[in-house]
């Protein structure tokens, strides 16, 4: 700004802000550099404000590659580099002025500089410059300086050295600047001072704190890399949390900056440790943090800057999630005491700490808990709140610190208090925390008593909730007092629930179990904490009802609650409730709020309109009455209503139900009424439960409890009701149906209940008295209620006691009941419930019933008409419209005028003239048409959709008007559904037969939740209609289904026993009724029918289609039987030829009974319904039905005019089965009579005969020239699709060229003639595929060029096309790849678009990179072509993704393998630099196989270039966060950890001279360096660019290079010895004049090294034990490392000793037998030890000096259950089984097979696999010669029966097992238990595989990648991945049939494995199996050679 010419005072001008007053400086160069070196004060005081304005840039500004400044700049830099004169102007310069603005321009120069990439190269200079010593101190001076202008202006600058470059130099810049300035601390409040400032600048205009707070957060923020954070907070911690400190002053710009950098830098960053996290993040930077909660104001109008938000936001983040933050997982309501052994505080009482209890994670958040303030900021209540719920361990020790005040008082602290607790206690279950951790399985100890209760009812809440309740003159107080109550209940029932869902999975008993204890002392104490029940009783009386108080809201909500304490007390502690003296069958009172008042006398209002007033509370208070009613059993519901209140208290309230406790009326009537009327779901499902419970229980309904369901179905509803006045045609009044039908019904309970035995004998003489012939009995028909209702009906209506609208109601109530009784009676029942309808028949028949009301009577006909339509049910169809014409036009006029009714705008009055029309239906005597009620179901639908359900259940089943009008699709729109037995009833045969109708059925059926019940009523209802029964039969059971064939099988068993009779008497036609119950005989039922038609020789149209059904259903059983069926004899199946003579299904019959007589998959393609449900009673056949078959029989099919795909398969089959048919097939073909036969047919007849002569021997095909020429042209037209159609036509052709391709020359001329003229793009698959099977026979030369050249040009064109290949696609290149590495030589002019075209497309795909390498490598490539394709690769636009971290190994290793090859094609030419820098880039350091290449070819441009790389590695970095400028900074970068890895993995097997490039990696090879690279790369930084610093050196060992060194001297390469000792030389030779604080240490341990490398004879350094090196690399880390546990015992080990023993086992007994406190961990670390230092025989002598396995041994048997401990024995194990000397003497001398024989005896989980792979170990390396000589065959009969203890992996045991089988000298029949054992575990696993099928010629399956032999330490214990399982399968079949074949003996064992191999070669291919395949040739010569 310009400065403002005011006097007085005169302020200066502000640094930060430009001054445009100065004298401009010219933009040319010269004039500012004369300038800058000018000594006069005078000009600078002028100059440099004016540059300093021209370099000023704004903080949002967007800087340009263009901009002046920036050119400006790179000007006057080019001739002053590093800024020199500014440099040399502020060394002269002592004014703070002038260095002020000095400084300005230097953070202005660097942030300009930083903006662009290409000027970093002119900052860097300027920032070495002033990181140096002199420049760093001077800085640091004017830190601690008085003037504010230079502060502002050096802390500007070190937020740009800090910032320059996206971050590149923070390390340089935290390392040089001075932390230890006591000034620093100052800094922090120096704000800028006035109240008037704007915070919306204080970032762009930062005062000298933000700027502080700023170059603070540049360390830890999102840019720094990881490393600068660690080193940050592990050494200046302090000055992160100072800024916390006055955080609360700052603005809110500042606070958001600094806590987005606090999560996006740190806490989101998961390299820092999380320790160091936590140690910033304690409890006094919380207690900062919370300050910012009182800034709870928008501090910028307009704007959401509220800080309390971020602060809020910030810490929810980092304090409620846990495994998050500083919130750890912890176990919840356990202790950590039971983490340590310690039994958990059964007592009830818990040590406490402060703030928390007496061991826990969330230290730091316990202590902080009670400093929030819950009661006064709703977002540090919800903080709180979440915080416990993310560690529930809190909430114990939280009561007692926070010290809420609970006492009731009406105040708003109290209130934020009781509803915080209430919140606190309400949250979920800590269920997890139940287990045991990392494991599904429930602990079987439960957590502590107290601290249970703690998180559900704490100490004294009992007190205050009673206080609470009993304060009668504040509602408040009691409305939150009940509310947190109610709270506490519900936790309270929620945690029982757990507990019994634990007991019930722990199996406890009710009275030894913990849990079950547990959860008593839970009830036991809860009792003792809520209030007496009586004070809840008093409280529910106080708020019951009242007439001042009924209308208000605070009356509603103090009963409802006090309403639902009382069901939760009586859920929850029942005991309570029955100790008290309570009626709570007065509660049904509460329900008349709905359901009886106003009184239904007073005439005033609907039912409707009561249901409607009800209030939400209303209702939802019923629910809690009747939830309360259905756990009680202290409910008498058939007991009379009477008084509960007191005159004096409420009067009002006993007047008004007055007349209802006078009256004798029961509770029953109450529940029926609400049932009926309620519209509220939850309080209709609550009253079905309610009603079912109590009548189930009582004698009504003792003999059959569901039968309740049907008799509330029956009652009617009161959604849908008449209105008021409303009356018939001749003036009968219609009232309610509902209070009619409930009074009635509740009578005639109470007079059933009082005798009900008298009613039971009153049916039985009713039923007697109808039908004496039947036996029925009484209490399988119905409960006694039902003669009960029928003596009152016919009492009442006798007696004239029913209103004519009473009586119809109950009538229509009587006949839904006896409708739904129906459902659940056999044939008897039926009767005896037409009897019933006959009784109520007999006083309708008068006319003198209502004789003023004829249409009541009519209606009640009607009614009685329906109900005995319903029970004989297609016995009597619909019966046709007899109403006159007259009555017909009466009818159209009223609906016509019903139609032209406008719609009530009333809901009530929509109603009741909605239901008006209903009564005219039930009240017309005219009845509709289904037109007309579709009409009416229209109107009614318009007025009120719920009635349109009514106007359906009153549809008579005799008119047809349900199913005929649409009255169903209205229904259906509307989503109201009708029960499925009134839609079945009013089916006749036609809705049966048709499907849409029969789908509505069984949608209505399924619909809702249905029960067995449901299902069985459902299924008695159909059963009574037999024409339905067929038809429904068909649609609705499956004859596969078990469960089906059980229901139907007794009625199936009935018609099978009626079989014999109608046959005998000729009744053919009543076969056809039989046909729907064939499916469901059983199998002996089936071939007893069978039987009696074969023998009968009856045929005829019924016969044939009977027969046809019967073998249909034959062929079911077999199929689904697999196999455990006896299958019906071939000759028996040819014997009812006679009766079938043309049946597709028979012939099919033949085909699968012949194809059994043979191997399973015989011709090489398996059945596609085969499945491993099948392969477990699969067999060999033993071809005992093939001797009887006639020899020519093939001639009998060959003939048949019309061939089917059966007729084509039995040919075939006769084929393989009878060596006589082969020649007749040959006749047959050569005589051309196969012309008549489609493609397919021919091909599976040509196939078969074509293998037969091959698996016969035949060299020659018998078939003549013209034939053969004949079929290929056949079998050519009209290529089919992908299916076994295609393989067997290609089985032809190969099989054709094969055998015949030399004698006759023109048949590969001929084939490719034909082949021309098909697309390539549906025949590339197939040409491959014969080139794959023709390539070495001789004669198709020209053939296989052909087909080659053309599928090189598709593949061009198919790889360029986006997208996935389809299988066809993907298989025909992996057979291009396939014959490309043969000696096929490929053209290059074809070859080379197709590589260019992978190289630009498919880089990505490894499977077609290894298409390019197999093309590459086999075809004559020039060097420019060769070229071109690397230049193509490293220039992708993909490729260091490819090569990076986001590629897959599987891509690195194609696209590496791909590069290695092009280079080793014309060396001279592809090794270039321009190729060998961008693999540097790429090249990881590891060793993987894909890094092991590229460092091949980098060593391969050594070799050819004679240039070594090492300048390409000076600017090397192994990690793309990470950069170096020198070589010295590439070894720094090195990640420690994985070389420590190295160390300790170290690879015996790499070599200086040998490139081992194409060895198999191990599992950890991506996280080892390469020692050749470390070696190479230390040896340059130590020749170019040695450590000078002491922190340098520091750096370096940190690296652990120096111990990879240590470990390369147990190398076996020599040349590694010698490249690694004379390094450790120079090392030596250089700590030796550094000064850093490790160098005795270091010099120690290394001059000890020095003194065990004693001289040899040739001048080499020696091997030294690897134990050796290992001690000393660990201890000389340890000084690096010194917080390393194992530092000081290294360290005192060393010290103890002049020198190092390398012939002893270093600190063996002192780990191993520890007695400190890190016992554990130092036993864990000696074992690790062991097992990375057996490598060698020089090892094992070692180890065997001082008996080291066998102490490994007794701790391993004397630890059963520590699993950590026996698998590093079992790795040193592993290490030593790997030594031949160490395997032969641990076997002969210390018993090894013995002791693992006793071991795996008790075999522990995670073991197996170890345990194999150590056999494996011993049986590859031990001598088995010198066993033998030693031990006989015993070792061998050893290995076997611990083979024998567990499987394992079957994939493993199987490659052992077949190593055992192969051995030389050994008995073979200690495998005969191994392999049956292999066998069973084998068919258990199928049952958890998939059968594939194949669907294409090539099947390719990933077989399991197990690792080889000897197997070490490391991945010891992995579980080899199964990607495949059906490949894996394959294997092990494979593997277990070649031992079975090496037995002495074959057991049937060999049978199996012999289908099953069979099975494999059918679906993997000839080529996927090649052992399979041969199997299938002997196989199919046996089968012939016996037939």
């Amino acid at each position: 700004m310009p400065r403002k010419n005011k006097d007085p005072p005169r302020k200066r001008a502000k640094v930060e802000q430009p001054v445009s007053q100065h004298t401009e400086v010219s933009s040319n160069i010269q004039d500012i550099g004369q300038v800058l070196r000018t000594h006069n004060p005078d000009i600078l005081a002028k100059a440099l404000p004016t540059l300093r304005s021209k370099l000023y840039q704004r903080s949002d500004e967007v800087i340009s590659p263009q901009d002046e400044r920036l050119q400006l700049l790179i000007s006057w830099l080019e001739e002053s580099p590093g800024a020199s004169d500014l440099f040399d102007t502020w060394e002269r310069t002592n004014q703070l002025s002038t260095i002020a603005l000095l400084v300005t321009i230097l953070s202005s120069t660097l942030t300009l500089l930083s903006s662009h990439l290409p000027y970093h190269p002119y900052g860097l200079p300027i920032i070495r410059t002033l990181l140096s010593t002199h420049w760093t101190r001077r800085l640091s001076t004017y830190l601690g300086g008085s003037h504010n202008d230079v502060i502002l202006a050096t802390l500007r600058l070190f937020n740009a050295m800090s910032a320059f470059g996206g971050g590149r130099e923070k390390k340089a810049v935290f390392d040089a600047f001075p932390w230890d300035n006591k000034t620093l601390p100052k800094l922090l409040h120096m704000r800028r001072r006035g109240k008037g400032t704007d915070a919306g600048v204080s970032l762009s205009k930062p005062d000298i704190r933000t700027l502080y707070v700023l170059f603070i957060l540049s360390f830890v923020d999102r840019d720094a890399p990881s490393s600068v954070k660690t080193t940050f907070l592990e050494q200046r911690r302090e000055f992160f949390t100072g800024i916390f400190k006055g955080l609360n002053q700052d603005p809110y710009l500042v606070i958001q900056k600094v806590l987005q950098a606090s999560w996006d830098g740190l806490w989101s960053d998961q390299k820092v440790k999380r320790t160091l996290k936590i140690g910033v993040f304690g409890e006094a930077t919380l207690s900062h943090l919370v300050k910012l909660y009182d800034r709870a104001a928008p501090e910028k109008e307009g704007e959401l800057h509220v800080p309390a938000d971020i602060v809020h936001h910030f810490l929810l983040a980092t304090c409620s999630r846990p495994g998050q933050g500083i919130c750890f997982k912890d176990r919840g309501w356990y202790p950590r005491d039971a983490e340590d052994g310690t039994p958990i505080d059964e007592g009830g009482t818990t040590e406490r700490k402060r703030g928390g209890s007496a061991k826990v994670h969330n230290k730091i958040l316990a202590n902080f808990l009670p400093t929030l303030k819950i009661n006064e900021d709703p977002r540090q209540q919800e903080l709180a709140l979440k915080i416990l719920l993310a560690a529930p361990e809190l909430v114990t020790g939280y009561w007692s610190a926070a010290a809420l005040t609970f006492e009731p008082r009406l105040s708003s602290k109290w209130i934020a208090n009781i509803s915080f607790a209430g919140q606190v206690i309400s949250q979920a279950v800590p269920t997890s925390s139940f287990l045991l951790p990392g494991t599904a399985e429930y602990n079987p100890m439960p957590p502590p008593l107290s601290t249970i209760m703690a998180n559900i009812l704490p100490v004294g809440t009992k007190v205050y909730f009673t206080k609470g309740l009993q304060t009668g003159t504040a509602g408040l107080v009691q409305h939150c007092t009940a509310l947190t109550l109610a709270k506490c209940l519900r936790k309270l029932a929620e945690v029982v629930c757990v507990f019994k869902k634990i007991i019930t999975a722990l199996e406890e008993e009710e009275e030894a179990g913990q849990w079950s204890q547990r959860r008593k002392e839970v009830e036991k104490e809860a009792r003792k904490r809520v209030p007496e029940f009586q004070v809840v009783v008093a409280f529910s009386q106080q708020h019951m009802t009242s007439p001042d108080a009924q209308t208000t809201s605070k009356h509603t909500l103090l009963s409802e609650i006090s309403q639902r304490l009382l069901w939760l007390y009586q859920e929850c502690l029942p005991d309570v409730v029955a100790e008290a003296r309570f009626e709570v069958g007065k509660l049904v009172l509460t329900l008349a709020e709905g359901s009886l008042m106003p009184l239904p006398e007073d005439g005033k209002n609907s039912i409707k309109d009561q249901v409607q007033s009800l209030s939400p509370l209303q209702k939802v208070k019923q629910l809690h009455v009747l939830r309360l009613l259905n756990t009680s059993d202290q409910f008498t519901w058939s007991g009379k209503i009477g008084r509960w209140f007191s005159p004096p208290l409420l009067w009002a309230m006993v007047m008004m139900i007055v007349s209802l406790a006078s009256s004798s009326r029961t509770y029953f009537q109450v529940l029926l009424r609400t049932f009926c009327t309620t519209s509220v779901r939850a309080l209709h499902t609550t009253l079905h439960v309610l009603l079912q419970h109590i009548l189930a229980t009582s004698a009504l309904f003792q003999e059959d409890p569901t039968e309740v369901d049907l008799w509330l179905a029956s009652l009617p509803s009161g959604i849908v009701c008449r209105g008021q006045g409303t009356e018939t045609p001749d003036g009968a009044p219609l009232t309610d149906e509902v209070d009619s039908v409930v009074t009635f019904l509740d009578e005639c309970t109470q007079r059933c209940l009082k005798t009900p035995y008298r009613y039971m004998e009153a049916m039985a003489d009713l039923f007697q008295s109808n039908d004496a012939s039947v036996d029925v009995q009484v209490e399988g028909v119905a409960s006694p209620l039902l003669m009960t209702v029928l003596e009152q009906v016919l009492a009442k209506i006798n007696g004239r006691l029913l209103s004519p609208s009473d009586a119809l109601s109950v009538f229509t109530f009587v006949r839904r009941l006896v409708f739904k009784l129906a459902s659940k009676q056999e044939e008897t029942g039926y009767r005896a419930l037409r009897a019933i309808v006959g009784k109520l028949e007999t006083p309708m028949a008068s006319d003198d019933l209502f004789e003023n009301h004829p249409s009541i009577r009519g209606a009640i006909r009607r009614e009685l008409s329906i109900a005995t339509a319903c029970l004989r049910h297609f016995e009597t169809g619909p019966r046709a419209d007899m109403r006159e014409q007259e009555d017909a036009v009466a009818v159209e006029v009223f609906l016509d005028r019903v139609e032209q009714v406008s719609v009530p705008e009333n809901a009530t009055a929509r109603m009741t003239s909605a239901y008006e029309l209903v009564d005219w239906v039930r009240l017309v005597d005219v009845p509709p048409t289904p037109v007309d009620i579709s009409r009416l179901a229209s109107v009614i639908c318009r007025f009120h959709k719920p009635t349109v359900r009514a106007l359906a259940e009153v549809l008579s089943p005799l008119e047809g008007q349900l199913w005929e009008s649409n009255i169903l699709e209205i229904l259906e729109e509307a989503h109201i559904e009708v029960d499925f037995d009134w839609l079945f009833v009013h089916c006749s045969d036609v809705q049966i037969g048709d499907r849409q109708c029969r789908a509505k059925l069984l949608r209505a059926l399924f619909s809702r939740q249905v029960t067995s019940s449901d299902i069985e009523r459902a299924m008695r209802l159909v059963l009574h209609g037999i024409v339905a029964l067929q038809k429904f039969i068909q649609v609705t059971f499956d004859p596969t289904s078990p469960d089906d064939k059980k229901v139907l099988a007794p009625i199936a068993a009935r018609w099978a026993g009626s079989m014999e009779e109608m046959l005998s008497s000729g009744q053919h036609v009543k076969l056809g009724l039989a046909k729907p119950w064939i499916r469901f005989m059983e199998s002996s039922e089936l071939y007893a029918t069978l039987n009696l038609i074969e023998a009968s020789q009856q045929q005829g149209s019924v016969i044939s289609g009977f027969l046809e059904e019967l073998l249909s259903a034959v062929d079911q059983l077999q199929a689904s039987a697999n196999g455990r069926s006896a299958e019906l004899p071939v000759a028996r199946l040819l014997g009812l030829q006679a009766q079938l003579p043309e049946s597709p299904l028979l012939e099919g019959m033949i085909a699968r009974s012949l194809a059994s007589q043979l191997p399973v998959a015989y011709d090489g393609i398996p059945s596609a319904s085969l499945c491993f449900e099948r392969l477990a009673s699969l067999r060999l056949p033993r071809h005992d039905q093939l001797t009887s078959l006639p020899p020519d029989l093939i001639s009998q099919f060959l003939e048949k005019e019309t061939w089917t795909d059966s007729t084509a398969q039995v040919v075939a089959v006769l084929l393989y089965a009878q060596a006589p048919s082969f020649p007749a097939a040959a006749h047959w073909l050569n005589s051309k009579q196969y012309e008549r036969l489609s493609a397919d047919h021919l091909a599976i007849l040509f196939a078969a005969f074509l293998d037969c002569s091959v698996s016969d021997g035949d060299q020659v095909i018998q078939l003549g020239d013209d034939v053969l020429c004949g079929l290929l042209e056949k079998l050519l037209f009209e290529w089919p699709g992908s299916g076994e159609r295609r393989l067997r036509r290609l089985q032809c052709i190969c099989y054709v060229l094969q055998q015949d391709a030399q004698r006759r020359s023109h048949l590969p001329a001929l084939l490719q003639q034909k082949v021309h003229i098909l697309p390539l793009e549906s025949f590339a698959f197939e040409a491959m595929y014969i080139v794959r099977r023709v390539l070495t026979v001789p004669g198709c030369e020209s053939l296989v060029a052909s087909f080659v050249d053309r599928v090189l040009q598709w593949a061009v064109r198919q790889i360029s096309n986006h997208g996935d290949h389809d299988n066809d696609t993907r298989n025909t290149l992996e057979l291009l790849s396939d014959v490309s590495r043969s000696n096929l030589k490929l053209k290059a002019h074809l070859v080379e678009p197709l590589l260019a075209i992978i190289v630009k497309s498919r880089l990505y795909d490894p499977a077609t990179l290894d298409l390019a390498v197999s093309l590459s490598r086999n075809t004559g490539l020039k060097p420019v072509v060769v070229n071109r394709l690397l230049q193509s690769i490293l220039q992708h636009e993909n490729f260091f993704s490819f090569l990076g971290r986001d590629g897959t190994p599987s891509q690195r290793n194609a696209i590496t393998r791909l590069l290695d090859g092009l280079f080793r094609l014309h060396p001279a030419n592809t090794c270039h630099p321009s190729h060998i820098e961008p693999l540097v880039q790429v090249y990881g350091g590891t060793m993987s196989t894909s890094d092991r290449r590229l460092l091949s070819i980098l060593r391969l441009f050594e070799a050819e270039k004679r240039t070594s790389i090492s300048p390409f590695f000076a600017n090397w970095s192994p990690s793309s966060d990470a950069s170096a400028t020198n070589i010295l900074e590439v070894v720094q970068n090195l990640d420690p950890v994985k070389m420590l890895r190295t160390c300790l993995f170290f690879p015996g097997w790499r070599r200086f001279v040998d490139d081992e490039k194409e060895v198999k990696e191990d599992p950890n090879a991506e996280q080892m360096y390469d020692p050749l690279l470390v070696i190479a790369i230390s040896a340059q930084m130590l020749a170019e660019s040695p450590p000078t610093t002491a922190l340098a050196w520091v750096k370096f060992f940190r690296t652990d290079v120096v111990s990879l060194l240590i470990r390369c001297l147990s190398s076996k390469d020599v040349n590694i010895r010698e490249a690694a000792s004379c390094q450790l030389a120079m090392i030596f030779d250089g700590i030796q004049t550094s000064n850093m604080q490790e160098k005795s240490q270091a010099l120690y341990v290394l001059q000890l090294l020095k003194n065990t490398m004693t001289p040899t004879a040739d001048n080499t350094p020696r091997r030294l034990p690897t134990y050796a090196t290992l001690i000393l690399l660990h201890a000389l880390r340890g000084i690096f490392y010194p917080s390393n546990f194992i530092y000081p015992r290294t360290a005192r080990f060393l010290l103890q000793r002049p020198e190092l023993d390398v012939t002893d086992v270093p600190m063996l007994f002192n780990m191993l037998y520890s007695n400190s406190d890190d016992w554990k961990k130092e036993r864990g670390w000696m074992i690790r030890m062991l097992a990375d230092g057996m490598t060698s025989t020089e090892d094992w002598r070692v180890l065997k000096r001082r008996h080291t396995w066998d102490l490994l041994a007794s701790l391993f048997q004397g630890s059963q259950k520590d699993k950590a401990l026996r698998a590093g024995i079992l790795e040193v194990l592993a290490n030593l089984t790997c030594n031949a000397q160490a395997c032969n003497s641990l076997i002969l001398k210390s018993a090894l097979l013995s002791w693992i024989e006793i071991q795996l005896m008790h075999g522990h989980d995670g073991e197996t696999m170890a345990w194999l792979r150590i056999l494996e170990n011993i049986t590859v390396i031990a001598d088995t010669p010198k066993l033998q000589r030693a031990m006989g065959m015993e070792w061998f009969a050893v290995i076997c029966r611990s083979l024998n203890q567990d499987m394992g992996t079957l994939c493993q045991i199987a490659a052992v097992v077949l190593r055992l089988s192969l051995m030389e000298g050994t008995t073979k029949h200690y495998l005969q238990p191994v392999l049956r054992h292999a066998v069973t575990y084998l068919k258990i696993l199928e049952s958890r595989t998939q059968l594939c099928t194949p669907v294409q010629p090539v099947a390719s399956f990933s077989r399991p990648e197990l690792a080889n032999p000897p197997h070490g330490a490391q991945g010891l214990h992995i579980i080899p991945t199964i990607t495949d399982p059906f490949g894996a399968w394959g294997e092990v079949v494979e593997a277990l049939w070649r031992v079975s074949m090496g037995l002495d003996a074959r057991g049937p064992e060999w049978d199996i494995l012999t289908s099953r191999l069979l099975i494999w070669r059918g679906i993997a291919g000839d080529d996927g199996s090649q052992l399979g395949e041969w199997v299938r040739k002997e196989s199919i010569r046996a089968a012939r050679t016996y037939s």
